[in-house]
Parts: structure tokens; sequence; C-alpha cells
């Protein structure tokens, strides 16, 4: 019974940690709106942006209004090459559309007699309960992985992130207020504090249509913080990521943590 349970967990956990070698995002039909109106995201995995490649499952999805009323989404569908789903923007101000930011928990062990680790993924308890009594080199990790985006009606509001787990954007200019003429400071959060020292990555769209990703990196200052600088009109992607390699004897070997944000830069 307990291998039955890990061998289940390893058919889930593959998808997932194939993806983590591709770029992941939400891409909004429309990011500003002047009037109330339904818009359509695809959800994906990609190495080109933001070309649709793998479909992610369309599960873990919220929608923060601008009064901070979580939604679900509208007809989410899980594709081949990508997921869709909608959203009703209805009243004034920003919403923050997302997917993750809870932990998630991974096992690897070994068996006597079999040559590769088994692995699973699932609730830390679970997990624990499923491993065979011959189980020997037990390593338990943690992730905290977060993709959003963000979509204006009329004039922006605040609707950063709160939740004092993993990467958070947390401040500095509107995602939906971003000119190609002029930099934008973004700050971001590890845990509810600064994520001081992090890269960020940078990535304007059309990689399939270049020699190079044309990535740019920063790293982040003592507020968590850097300026962007914009090299021309269109869309891009950020991220930041990190592990932590935890004390000898630590329940959880390791931690790892990865953002993703979606944002339109617009002409002067």
């Amino acid at each position: 019974m307990k291998r039955t349970l890990i061998a289940a967990l390893m058919v889930s956990a593959f998808w997932p940690l194939a993806a983590d070698a591709h770029k992941r995002w939400l891409l909004p039909t429309d990011f500003s709106l002047s009037d109330a109106e339904q818009v359509s995201i695809d959800l994906t995995a990609s190495n080109n942006l933001f070309y649709v490649d793998k479909g992610m499952p369309p599960v873990g999805i919220s929608i923060i209004d601008p009064q901070g009323v979580t939604h679900e989404p509208i007809n989410p569908v899980k594709r081949k090459r990508r997921s869709v789903f909608d959203v009703d923007i209805e009243q004034p101000g920003t919403y923050r559309i997302l997917q993750g930011g809870v932990p998630m928990y991974f096992v690897s062990y070994k068996v006597p007699g079999e040559e590769q680790p088994q692995r699973g993924r699932g609730a830390l308890e679970e997990l624990k309960a499923g491993l065979p009594d011959n189980a020997q080199e037990i390593s338990f990790a943690e992730s905290v992985s977060l993709v959003e985006t963000y979509v204006t009606l009329g004039a922006p509001s605040k609707n950063f992130g709160s939740s004092k787990k993993g990467i958070e954007l947390t401040g500095g200019d509107h995602p939906n207020m971003l000119y190609a003429d002029e930099p934008s400071r973004f700050e971001f959060s590890l845990n509810g504090k600064p994520a001081k020292g992090l890269t960020l990555e940078v990535t304007p769209d059309g990689t399939r249509y270049r020699d190079s990703l044309g990535t740019v990196s920063y790293t982040l200052d003592a507020k968590g913080g850097a300026e962007v600088e914009w090299s021309t009109p269109g869309r891009y992607l950020l991220e930041v990521a990190t592990e932590q390699k935890m004390p000898e004897g630590s329940e959880i070997a390791k931690r790892y943590y990865s953002y993703f944000v979606t944002v339109e830069v617009l002409k002067p």
C-alpha cells in the first residue's frame, strides 16, 4: 500500500518537476481596460516568451479584486500546449491574478536493491506516512512558487502580495503603469522580509525571434528592490528565484523559491 502511494505521487510529480526547467507565465489578453469586460488568460510553461508550449494544470488559481475579495477562474480548461481561463474585470482598480504561492513538498529516498532513488510529491505528513520501512537516505525538500499578473480597469490601485510566504512583489511602481522612456522600480520580499541580494531577471517578449534571450539581471538592494530599464515597449517576464540549504539535521534539507510576473510596458 505504501509503495502504491509513492508510485502515484511519482506520476503526479513528473510534469511539475519537468516544467521547472521552463519559464512559467500568465498572459492576459489585456493588461489595462477603460471599460468592464471579460479577459482571457493563458497559463503555460515555455522556453520562448510568450510562445505556448506546455499547458499547466489550471488549479490553485486565485483572482483578487480591487476590494480584496477572491474569485474563482471562469471556464478553466487544460490543453496540451496551453491552459486558459477567463476573468470578469468589473470593478475599477487592479485585479491580481495568481497561481501557487503555497508550500509543496518533495521526498527522495533509496530502497536496498534498487539503483535509482524513489521520488514523490505531496503533503509532508502524507510523504512521511508513505515511506517504506526500509527507506534509506531520505531527503525532504520544500518549494514555494508563485506565478502572477495584474489587470487594471480605469485608475490603478495597490494590490500587491502579502502572504509572507515565498517570494512576492510587495512595492515599487504599479505593474500596470510602466513606460518605456523611464525606469521602473520593483520591490520583493522573501518570507515577509526584503529579498536583499537575490537576482531579478527581466526578459522581453520575442525570444523566439532573436539569437539571445535578451535577459537583463539586477541584484536586489537592501529594500529588496531594483530599478529596471526597459529596452522597448512590449510584454516582459520578471523572475526571482533562490534556494536555501538547511542546517544539518533539519527535517527539510532544501527550500526552493521562485516567482514569475508578466507585465506590459507602454509607449511614452
